[in-house]
């Protein structure tokens, strides 16, 4: 602009409207920055929504409408979105585009290699959820492993179900052994509150140090150790090639009978028809999950048919203070850019 104001432009969306990263952009306000908001898709309802950035995540940004934005991303230094595209078509229309900041960790939204080329740098915000994930997985774990919600539809229905045969009845949880792997933001998060039970916890991560794990309060283990010894095998790692189907029929045919697995990571972690095959075998004792491969569950999927898993829509993440945390985490960044400062979650 003539007078050297910078502009950012808030993009949100029906999962974080601009509203929400406006409260952020205060800090920005703060210190000179003219902010100003659009909205991207906010008419869909959430299925669609879901259905359309789910789309997104497997083909990129490019393939999308990019009128929107590129309406108004003129004159713009700094553009947030959360899961509006931003794509080539967009980079290149942003005649003084500097930075590009998602307000989520994931970046399928954003064409990272045009930005690389026109020198726009590009932010993210790793760990907005960790909180978020974390409490629920452990949440989801007790749950589990205490039949809470058997109990609460057994007795909401006139039902009064009660075990006294000690042979049916739980352990209490400080008694077992927790089997953490993935020993990142979140991975750490479930550690420290399952130490809080007084549990055994073990902690599985090959890029991470077995003195690390230590100071985190588990004791280190390989991962086919983790599977035999866990009593609830609760998973946090990244979905690749590499721990694509992780826990697969071998690594179910390890496991106790009485153990649980946990998951509110990745979907692909699992061989789903493994997983099955185990449960309906009652080769391991049960299993909680909030993500699949296939997502929604269709209706005649297998899963839904068993008694020994807990099923939930991929809703682990999803905090009032988690949505907030993105904006705030990349807004941080960018009052760094403009005290000079190296900016702390990059991605070129």
């Amino acid at each position: 602009m003539s007078d050297g104001t910078k502009q950012c432009l808030l993009c949100g969306d029906p999962q974080q409207p601009s509203a929400v990263m406006s409260e952020a952009a205060t800090a920005l306000k703060d210190v000179g920055v003219s902010v100003s908001e659009m909205e991207w898709e906010s008419d869909l309802s959430a299925a669609a929504f879901r259905d359309i950035t789910m789309d997104m995540e497997s083909r990129g940004p490019n393939d999308f409408d990019p009128a929107e934005l590129i309406r108004n991303i003129k004159d713009v230094q700094f553009l947030i979105v959360h899961k509006a595209p931003v794509s080539r078509d967009v980079i290149e229309a942003g005649n003084e585009l500097e930075v590009v900041a998602a307000a989520r960790g994931g970046t399928e939204n954003i064409d990272i290699d045009a930005a690389t080329e026109h020198d726009v740098t590009v932010l993210h915000a790793p760990g907005r959820n960790a909180d978020a994930v974390a409490d629920y997985a452990v949440s989801f774990g007790l749950a589990a492993h205490r039949e809470i919600p058997q109990f609460v539809r057994s007795t909401g229905s006139g039902g009064w179900n009660l075990t006294f045969d000690p042979d049916g009845l739980p352990r209490d949880v400080r008694s077992l052994t927790i089997g953490v792997v993935g020993l990142g933001n979140i991975g750490r998060g479930v550690v420290q509150r399952w130490q809080g039970f007084e549990p055994e916890v073990i902690g599985h991560d090959p890029y991470v140090d077995d003195e690390v794990i230590k100071q985190l309060g588990a004791q280190p283990a390989d991962f086919a150790m983790t599977l035999k010894k866990a009593d609830i095998l609760t998973l946090h790692v990244r979905l690749s090639e590499e721990t694509k189907h992780l826990i697969d029929a071998e690594a179910l045919s390890i496991m106790k009978e009485s153990a649980m697995v946990v998951n509110t990571a990745r979907g692909g972690l699992i061989d789903t028809d493994a997983l099955v095959s185990a449960l309906e075998n009652r080769e391991i004792h049960s299993a909680a999950l909030d993500v699949f491969a296939e997502e929604p569950l269709p209706e005649s999927h297998p899963l839904l048919d068993l008694d020994n898993v807990l099923l939930t829509p991929h809703t682990a993440g999803s905090t009032r203070d988690a949505v907030a945390n993105g904006s705030k985490i990349v807004i941080s960044d960018l009052r760094a850019i403009l005290a000079g400062e190296n900016p702390t979650h990059h991605l070129n």
